[in-house]
């Protein structure tokens, strides 16, 4: 039977790939990119891409197990979980696809909007960025567009116990105590997170409070703050760095 949806044929790869990691630490990347049309005699479409590191050596099975259900889950959603990654992206894909044409195609038959542009856009990008002797990192990034003015980026860093594979949440890494001293540290080094510090004065905060969106790093951490979170849309992410030798006080010997 043919295909009357597909515009771009699939690409699909799994590579094994070294990050800068260490420790026989090896992870593969599963990509894919492709579009769907609308309909035929339509050129709306999704445009549809995927590219997502996951660990395969370095660690002991149930602590790449954990990271890799997570990871899965943080990328696709709690519905994919339970599956292995390729099979999580192509159920993933499968059921975007379904998402999109059911909530585009009854707007073709709505004379006022024959001629709108009905095309969506949903990329997802996931890699190690950080894997010590202890602990790992990884970033989740999202862009999404389903019309509008604009699509939306998100970033999320996700941190792991590399001898368990366990989540490292903000509340077990740093101590008792911690949130005034972060806020005074991220508020103090706001102004060189940004393209110009007088941009400080569109911020909805005078105080960056941590927000549970960190990750760890060789020189420090970095937190995360996705757009409209405390500065418009138009400032983008906004991400702010501490150095180990100031976070002594709130997280001693986790460097």
């Amino acid at each position: 039977m043919k295909r009357i949806f597909a515009v771009s044929s699939l690409a699909l790869a799994v590579v094994a790939a070294n990050t800068s990691c260490s420790n026989e630490f090896k992870c593969e990347k599963i990509e894919i990119s492709e579009q769907f049309a609308l309909k035929d005699g339509r050129t709306d479409s999704l445009d549809f891409s995927v590219s997502a590191e996951f660990p395969v050596a370095g660690l002991k099975t149930e602590a790449g197990l954990n990271i890799s259900t997570a990871l899965t889950e943080a990328l696709f959603g709690e519905d994919y979980m339970t599956m292995n990654p390729d099979a999580a992206v192509k159920a993933y894909k499968e059921d975007s696809v379904e998402e999109y044409r059911a909530e585009n195609l009854p707007m073709t038959e709505i004379e006022e909007l024959e001629s709108s542009s009905l095309s969506w856009a949903e990329y997802i990008h996931g890699e190690f960025t950080y894997v010590g002797e202890d602990m790992i990192s990884y970033l989740a990034t999202r862009y999404s567009y389903s019309g509008g003015a604009h699509g939306m980026t998100s970033e999320v860093a996700y941190n792991f116990d590399r001898k368990t594979g366990e989540s490292i949440l903000e509340e077990g890494f740093f101590k008792d105590g911690y949130v005034e001293k972060l806020t005074g540290l991220l508020t103090a080094h706001l102004p060189e997170s940004l393209e110009s510090p007088a941009d400080t004065s569109m911020l909805f905060l005078k105080e960056i409070e941590p927000n549970g969106n960190f990750s760890i790093g060789s020189d420090g951490i970095t937190y995360i703050y996705n757009q409209y979170e405390i500065a418009p849309y138009s400032m983008g992410i906004i991400r702010i760095s501490i150095p180990w030798e100031e976070l002594e006080d709130v997280c001693p010997g986790r460097q």
